[in-house]
């Protein structure tokens, strides 16, 4: 007889020993907060990984902007010296690392053989891939140009280089200014 007390009271729920389980319902509820947490790191994980490329990229262009910005400082006297019927050496430059509408062009600096070496090694700059093959700025375009600023007898001139390029839906653009002026 004690033995078939104890059956049923093991078959109602109230075993003398007093263990309990989880339920199918709470296993599936703690799966199911234990994905939804995983999905977020996850998700974090992608968001990092794309601004680092981002930032990547940010500082590549930077540089390149930079790079074009001291190769006109440094030959400001011929920059600040407009060509006449041509207009400054280093205006209306264009380099692209794709085949661009309008496509690349040496501008004003094919009256200057400096301006014209610095767009070359610029347009090849614009063109580097990684280790991989990757463009390292995809879809880039690199422009400089130059216009007269304040009075005429200061001879002063206003470059401008922009370095653009296409991220998934954005076009992030990178925009220097300088002012040079005869010696």
């Amino acid at each position: 007889m004690v033995l078939h007390e104890q059956l049923r009271a093991i078959g109602d729920g109230k075993g003398g020993s007093g263990e309990k389980g989880f339920t199918l319902i709470e296993i599936m509820f703690a799966e199911v907060y234990l994905m939804i947490g995983l999905l977020a790191i996850v998700a974090m994980q992608d968001t990092a990984l794309s601004r680092n490329v981002d930032a990547k990229r940010i500082s590549i262009a930077t540089n390149l902007a930079v790079e074009m910005l001291e190769r006109v400082r440094y030959n400001s006297p011929n920059n600040s010296t407009s060509v006449t019927g041509t207009g400054y050496p280093y205006h209306n430059i264009r380099a692209c690392n794709y085949a661009c509408s309008g496509g690349s062009s040496a501008g004003n600096a094919t009256v200057n053989a400096t301006a014209l070496g610095d767009y070359n090694q610029w347009l090849a700059r614009l063109s580097a891939t990684d280790a991989t093959g990757q463009t390292l700025l995809p879809s880039a375009v690199g422009t400089v140009t130059s216009t007269a600023n304040g009075t005429a007898d200061l001879g002063q001139v206003l470059v401008t280089v922009t370095v653009q390029w296409t991220s998934g839906l954005r076009t992030p653009t990178i925009n220097m200014h300088t002012i040079v002026a005869p010696l």
